[in-house]
């Protein structure tokens, strides 16, 4: 039965591994093909430009009112690929890499740039400047992360290269057949090489996807251990020490009872108070009950008091998340670890603390009035050892958030975000 157990154990982990490294593949392979797709929007203006550069130099008069219309709608066609691309619309309208950035729109916009180059050359009876232009076919396809979209493109981009050039009587005559092969010859090893380009591309994605899902896994694993190891540490500091110190306390109230007047049992006394408050809150700071018992909520409120007592320093919330998820642990390790860092490096009066659910997405805002931090700051602590921040940075975004620093005129200000898990 153990066997069996760890044979199982053995078929889920491959599993899971096989579905993080799918999700993570997706997930690069997106990322990829949002820079591709912005470089491609640039190029296709470029291509717009040089295709009204060949018609003015290289073709006919008589054929500049073809030519023109098709410019102008590929022209059109070029600037709205270029909005859509780089407009800060598509993250609000669910537009981002994340959504509609999937596969069809970069294709389509490809699919064009067959159709009007190839189109632009076959309405040209002669001159050189048409074929050249259709040579940028290649370059755009080479920008795309997915090499059986990329080889289906490009076998139509050689089937129009070859097409424009056996309709074109002129040519063939000006140059022969042997010259007019050599160059469909070297126009395919053009497509053949953007075809390896992708292709590299394509395992180059896959690479990263692996190391990040690596990464991510290995991340989680040391962030567990380290929960369990600080649960550890503070139900062993509750049992055993914050006891100790709790009954010797409750011995002393009743010697003091039965002997009052004695100055040294009041200090001690008060020592010991003071040692069981401290413990207490190095048993909450380790690993809250309160967040296991009743949420993240109550257990944030419960951290800014006791760092605003600890510190001084008056600490604000706003909380509104009557909930309970598989995220509370992760954000609430970020909201401590923002704190600690308020308390120990930003040198503020006030600080704030706003917790709050919108869209399914936990949505946690930190701000002080101290002396800020900068990606500068982070690197140079990150150097140093400190990676507490970092680490937490790390969880987040491995986790699928967000965690960013804005832009204030004076202190900190940190904006955290994660999806609900369902």
């Amino acid at each position: 039965m153990v066997c069996q157990a760890a044979r199982f154990g053995d078929v889920l982990s491959t599993v899971f591994g096989v579905l993080t490294s799918d999700a993570e593949l997706d997930r690069v392979r997106r990322v990829h093909q949002l820079r591709s797709y912005r470089i491609a929007s640039v190029l296709r203006v470029g291509v717009a430009v040089l295709m009204a550069a060949a018609m003015m130099i290289g073709t006919r008069r008589s054929e500049w009112p073809q030519q023109m219309v098709l410019i102008v709608l590929y022209g059109v066609t070029a600037l709205c690929a270029l909005l859509l691309a780089f407009s800060p619309l598509r993250q609000k309208l669910g537009l981002g890499p994340v959504a509609a950035m999937r596969r069809y729109e970069p294709f389509a916009f490809t699919a064009i740039d067959v159709v009007a180059l190839t189109g632009f050359q076959l309405l040209s009876t002669d001159g050189i400047y048409p074929l050249l232009i259709m040579t940028l076919l290649p370059v755009l396809v080479g920008l795309d992360v997915s090499t059986r979209r990329a080889a289906v493109v490009l076998a139509f981009t050689l089937v129009g290269f070859a097409v424009a050039v056996i309709q074109d009587p002129v040519m063939v005559r000006a140059i022969g057949w042997p010259e007019a092969v050599f160059r469909f010859l070297l126009y395919a090893f053009l497509c053949g090489t953007a075809l390896v380009v992708v292709r590299i591309e394509e395992r180059h994605a896959r690479s990263v996807a692996g190391l990040s899902a690596l990464r991510e896994e290995l991340l989680a694993q040391t962030m567990t251990a380290s929960e369990d190891l600080q649960r550890r540490i503070s139900e062993s500091i509750h049992d055993g020490p914050l006891q100790d110190v709790l009954a010797a306390r409750q011995e002393l109230i009743e010697l003091d009872t039965s002997c009052p007047g004695d100055e040294r049992v009041g200090r001690a006394l008060a020592g010991l108070q003071g040692a069981s408050e401290r413990l207490r809150q190095a048993t909450f700071e380790l690993h809250p009950a309160v967040l296991e018992q009743v949420g993240l909520g109550p257990a944030v409120q419960q951290l800014a008091g006791f760092t605003e007592k600890r510190s001084g320093i008056k600490v604000t919330t706003d909380i509104d998340y009557p909930t309970r998820n598989e995220v509370d642990s992760i954000m609430f390790g970020v909201i401590r670890e923002l704190l600690s860092n308020v308390v120990h490096h930003s040198r503020a009066t006030t600080a704030s603390v706003a917790l709050g659910i919108t869209d399914e997405t936990c949505i946690v805002d930190v701000a002080d009035d101290g002396v800020g931090i900068t990606g500068d700051t982070m690197a140079r602590r990150l150097e140093e050892g400190h990676i507490g921040l970092a680490s937490h940075r790390a969880r987040v975004e491995a986790a699928g958030g967000r965690f960013v620093f804005l832009d204030v005129p004076a202190g900190t200000h940190v904006c955290v975000e994660l999806p609900l898990k369902r």
